[in-house]
C-alpha cells in the first residue's frame, strides 16, 4: 500500500468516525441509549482503525465506548 493512499484512507475512515461520534451525540440527546452506545462504539472502532493504519495498535480503544 503506497503512502497516498493510506493517507486517503485515513482520511475516510476518521470522516466515518466523526459522522458516528455526531450520531452518538444525536442519538443521546434524543434518548435512544442502545442506539447511541452502538453509535459510540463505532467512533471508537473508527478511531482505532485509523491508528492501526498508521502502525499504532490500541486496543484499549474498543473498551473506549462502553459505558459502565
Amino acid at each position: 500500500m503506497n503512502h497516498a493512499l493510506k493517507v486517503a484512507l485515513c482520511h475516510s475512515t476518521t470522516a466515518r468516525a466523526h459522522l458516528a461520534g455526531a450520531e452518538a451525540l444525536y442519538l443521546s440527546e434524543a434518548g435512544h441509549c442502545d442506539e447511541a452506545q452502538s453509535a459510540r462504539r463505532r467512533y471508537w472502532h473508527e478511531v482505532s482503525a485509523v491508528q492501526l493504519l498508521m502502525g499504532h495498535r490500541w486496543p484499549e480503544a474498543e473498551a473506549l465506548g462502553v459505558e459502565p
